[in-house]
């Protein structure tokens, strides 16, 4: 509120005892000065919650004559705009206890400043650590007297975006046993153990030893508190140690671009292949690869030659043999003395 102080000369025409009666009547300041902010600082610019951060800034009397006396600056809070919760993020605050000074008083004084003068003031303020991410004003009320003792108010603001931090946990990557040429699904569970709702949220994996079937996702809003699961499925292409990476790219309320990523490892198995070439050939029915079939191998051979169940048989067959033999040749000699019985 702005107050003045008028003047009355009164009637010409009234008695010199009237004349010496002047009415006690404000006078009204035809150049009044004005008080505003010329500039101001916050260091960083986007302000954390749960965290400190300075602000600066500078008055400026922009009268060319007269001097401001008595000048005090009052600090207050409102928001700009009311940042919106949802699901998990309904218990964080959103009034206007926001900030609140760090060793200083929500009030300054300066005694007097002169024409086309600035004074510059510095705090200190630190963000309470629930605050919802959104952007919050500090108001500043300015009092001060000119040099007839009229009094003047304004206020000025300070505009304070307020981010939450960011914050996502990537849980134990989980698969069954891997094996060369067979494909194997794996999955993690993600958390947004943060107080910030993430947009653009996306999911990636690459590695080496092996080929990935699904290798992205796109999440998209992914709200605080809650829980995403990343598939996708790899098939080795080699036996022994196999590595990747799970990458996670998102942006936070305030637009910034944030990366979390995780290693894991695993050992591929050979299936069992007994192949002296190791070559593999993929099944018709089933899609799976398989060992390429070269024949029975000359440990496979070599170890049926010392099988006791074979030679058995093989003596068997041989006496068998003999015997028909031995009868035959019996049966022929008859033969040639009947014959010789005859021609006598």
């Amino acid at each position: 509120m702005t107050y003045y102080q008028q003047t009355n000369n009164g009637d010409q025409n009234t008695s010199l005892d009237n004349s010496n009666d002047v009415n006690d009547a404000p006078v009204q300041m035809k150049n009044q000065p004005k008080l505003i902010i010329s500039n101001y600082d916050i260091n960083p610019k986007t302000v954390e919650a749960g965290e400190d951060f300075s602000l600066a800034f500078t008055l400026y009397n922009t009268n060319n004559k007269n001097t401001i006396y008595n000048l005090k600056v009052s600090i207050d809070q409102q928001l700009q705009s009311q940042p919106q919760a949802s699901g998990e993020n309904e218990a964080l605050i959103s009034d206007g206890s926001v900030f609140s000074p760090v060793n200083t008083s929500n009030s300054f004084y300066v005694s007097a400043l002169y024409p086309w003068n600035t004074t510059t003031k510095y705090l200190n303020m630190k963000v309470n650590p629930n605050a919802v991410a959104g952007n919050y004003v500090i108001g500043l009320t300015l009092e001060y007297e000119d040099y007839l003792g009229n009094q003047y108010q304004t206020k000025e603001s300070i505009g304070i975006p307020v981010v939450q931090r960011a914050n996502v946990t990537i849980g134990e990557v989980k698969h069954e046993e891997l094996s060369v040429g067979n494909q194997t699904q794996v999955s993690v569970n993600i958390y947004n153990t943060g107080k910030d709702n993430l947009n653009t949220f996306m999911c990636d994996v690459i590695g080496k030893g092996f080929s990935i079937d699904n290798d992205r996702k796109f999440i998209g809003n992914f709200n605080s508190g809650t829980t995403e699961t990343f598939t996708f499925n790899i098939t080795p292409e080699r036996e022994g140690e196999v590595e990747g990476k799970i990458m996670l790219s998102y942006e936070d309320s305030a637009g910034n671009m944030h990366t979390t990523t995780k290693d894991f490892s695993a050992d591929a198995s050979n299936m069992g292949a007994e192949d002296v070439d190791g070559q593999m050939t993929e099944d018709p029915e089933t899609g799976e690869m398989i060992p390429v079939d070269n024949g029975m191998d000359q440990n496979s051979g070599s170890s049926l030659l010392k099988s006791p169940f074979l030679w058995m048989g093989l003596i068997i067959i041989l006496i068998l043999i003999g015997l028909l033999l031995r009868k035959r040749k019996k049966n022929k000699k008859n033969e040639e003395l009947i014959i010789d019985d005859e021609d006598i």
